[in-house]
């Protein structure tokens, strides 16, 4: 299934990098990662209402994080894989009502010897991706900020548009 994902993420980036070009058009066309950062964007649009994370399992395994918020998890679905439609976990902060407002995505992936992790995953096209070594969990991991934009950018850890 990943390569199957793989593969249709690169026909429709292959598809609009040059099937769909005008001369007359200036504007720069996505980058093979800002298309996948889409389609996780849309993919995932159903845990913007809270409720939908937790009936399925997920749970606040942090409490709040300055700079990055709650972080709701499956652990079900933590492996040696990288899934690009299925992160791991999702974040929220609570609004000024204390509900709870997605702000992001993150993937969590173990090693297959979290005593020598070797390089991150392969995530995203390119380079773009910033994954970060936790050894006190041993895994891998990258923030997405799919929702609330990141002035430092959508692959960094932390979110200075979120309070400490």
């Amino acid at each position: 299934m990943k390569i199957f994902s793989r593969l249709l993420t690169l026909f429709i980036s292959t598809f609009f990098l040059f099937g769909c070009s005008n001369d007359d058009d200036n504007t720069p066309m996505p980058e093979a990662w800002e298309l996948e950062v889409n389609q996780v964007a849309q993919v995932t649009e159903s845990y913007s209402n809270v409720n939908v994370a937790t009936n399925e399992g997920r749970f606040d395994a942090s409490g709040y994080v300055p700079n990055m918020g709650h972080h709701y998890i499956n652990p079900a679905i933590i492996d040696t894989t990288f899934d690009l439609l299925n992160p791991e976990v999702i974040l929220y902060v609570p609004d000024d009502n204390g509900v709870m407002q997605m702000v992001a995505v993150e993937y969590a992936v173990l090693p297959e010897d979290p005593d020598n992790p070797g390089n991150p995953p392969e995530g995203f096209t390119g380079s773009e991706d910033e994954w970060h070594w936790r050894e006190d969990l041993g895994q891998w991991q990258l923030h997405v900020w799919t929702v609330l934009e990141n002035p430092d950018g959508v692959f960094a850890m932390f979110n200075p548009a979120i309070g400490d």
